[in-house]
């Protein structure tokens, strides 16, 4: 009989020895009784002769909650260890277990330093035929190399994650064969819909353009008779609308069959309409170079033009009347020269980035009526002129020329497209600002328009004379002087510029 039960003692020895997983036999006190040799791999040990008596609540890499409970069991009457046990031992449990800690707690001796692993954990109890606690079972894998994969790929997923959401970069994979489709948040995004809508074509693609559209849907269509080795690659630029605004969504899609003979779709997309919006406004921005270019070499003929031809008039001439007449177009012709080259030097010097501030303190009312009154005296279209203000001074700190030419911009603007009704120009004391304003009776500027009216080169008429940079100018120099240039304005009925301005120096 006992040479049966050491036969039995040894098959369970070895059988103990040749499981994958460490395991810890430990007696009802919490002293280690038998290690295994997978055990003595994972933990350093070179015999287990070392380890043996050492107790498991000195193990100072348990979670605290585990020692916890094992404390409590051992101190437990033995009527109710079995269920605190069931109770408190049935889940598995991960421990990261560092070396340098059982080597400062002197724990055991180990070959391992300076060195982490993972366990996957758990703790058993074996009860006798009597019901008794007799021992506890601590089993353990060694999960570092999975671990370590699985930190990996969760680094590089919040890499990707980030990487797509700050990029706009959209990953999709669809499986034709078994119907199944997946992709990230950023993919439906890019096509505004919700990651929760059905994934069908007409849904996920419901926001393309009905061209787009078709052409994906016939793509979808053409896959199933393609020919074998399958591998097909796809580009488009798919233009797709969400609440009324164009989006451009770059698609690469590479169809091939897999190891399992089933057709996969993967695609990536991204949102180049910034990209597409900057290449278009360049575009335009050449073309209105373009026009700028043959407008100002117009501009610049026509008073050239005048101005020689009437001074030879003006030598040819004997008659008085006529001389003053001939003076009088020169003079204007010289006028509207010399503004036109104001504007281009003004232009140029801000874009340059050279324009300075000279800033001082003035009367903003004796300066809009100086200069009101000087376009009422040129009034030649006999339109309604009105000055309006409140109180006879407002004085503020800031540059008396930058503001000089924004009104005389903005002046110039109104005269120019009013042919009849009124132009006025008020000017309001708001507290610490003012506000400035010139409305007129003229043709009026359109919604779309508005957002372009304050561009370089834009004209609203290309026939009207002008360079296109009054207004981009005034713009940029209430911006300069601290304020912003702000229009109201209806198609046929008017409009109004405006800008409110600090009247204190230490606010610009």
């Amino acid at each position: 009989m006992d040479n049966l039960l050491q036969k039995e003692i040894q098959r369970l020895k070895t059988i103990l020895n040749n499981v994958p997983a460490g395991i810890e036999v430990y007696d009802r006190m919490g002293n280690i009784l038998q290690i295994n040799q997978k055990g003595l791999e994972i933990f350093g040990v070179e015999d287990s002769q070392i380890v043996i008596g050492v107790n498991i609540l000195d193990n100072p890499n348990l979670p605290n909650i585990v020692l916890s409970n094992i404390s409590t069991l051992f101190s437990l009457p033995d009527k109710y260890k079995k269920e605190f046990a069931n109770e408190h031992f049935k889940n598995s449990f991960s421990v990261e277990y560092s070396f340098e800690r059982v080597k400062s707690k002197n724990y055991f001796p180990s070959k391992f330093t300076n060195k982490n692993i993972f366990l996957s954990s758990k703790i058993e109890c074996y009860f006798n035929e009597k019901g008794d606690f007799e021992n506890l079972i601590f089993i353990f894998l060694d999960e570092s190399e999975r671990y370590q994969k699985q930190l990996e790929i969760k680094k590089f997923e919040l890499m990707f994650d980030n990487m797509s959401t700050l990029a706009k970069i959209g990953i999709m994979e669809e499986n034709l064969t078994d119907g199944t489709f997946v992709a990230n948040e950023q993919w439906f995004e890019n096509f505004g819909v919700s990651k929760d809508i059905d994934q069908r074509i007409d849904d996920i693609y419901k926001n393309l353009v009905k061209q787009d559209k078709q052409w994906l849907k016939s793509n979808y269509l053409r896959i199933p008779y393609a020919s074998k080795p399958l591998k097909i690659v796809k580009e488009r630029q798919l233009n797709v609308i969400v609440d009324g605004k164009n989006r451009w969504i770059k698609c690469i899609w590479t169809i091939f069959e897999d190891e399992f003979g089933d057709t996969i779709i993967l695609g990536s997309s991204i949102d180049v309409t910034e990209f597409v919006d900057a290449t278009l406004k360049a575009k335009e921005s050449e073309q209105l170079k373009t026009k700028f270019l043959k407008n100002i070499t117009h501009e610049i003929h026509t008073p050239l033009n005048a101005i020689i031809g009437f001074s030879q008039l003006l030598v040819d001439s004997n008659d008085i009347e006529e001389k003053i007449e001939y003076r009088k177009i020169i003079s204007e012709n010289n006028e509207i020269l010399l503004n036109l080259f104001n504007n281009i030097l003004e232009y140029s010097k801000m874009e340059a980035g050279i324009m300075s501030l000279k800033i001082e303190l003035f009367d903003i009312c004796a300066l809009a009526h100086d200069i009101f009154d000087v376009y009422n005296s040129q009034n030649i279209k006999r339109l309604e002129c009105n000055f309006k203000y409140e109180g006879q001074e407002v004085y503020i700190f800031s540059d008396k020329r930058k503001i000089k030419d924004i009104i005389t911009n903005l002046l110039n603007n109104a005269f120019k497209f009013t042919n009849e009704g009124f132009v006025e120009l008020s000017v309001d004391d708001i507290g610490e600002n003012v506000r400035i304003g010139v409305k007129d009776s003229g043709i009026g500027i359109g919604e779309p328009k508005q957002k372009q009216i304050f561009e370089r080169f834009y004209k609203l008429n290309d026939f009207a004379q002008g360079s296109g940079l009054g207004l981009s100018i005034a713009y940029k120099l209430v911006k300069l002087i601290g304020g912003e240039l702000k229009i109201n304005s209806e198609l046929g009925k008017g409009s109004e510029f405006y800008f409110t301005l600090p009247k204190k120096r230490d606010t610009i």
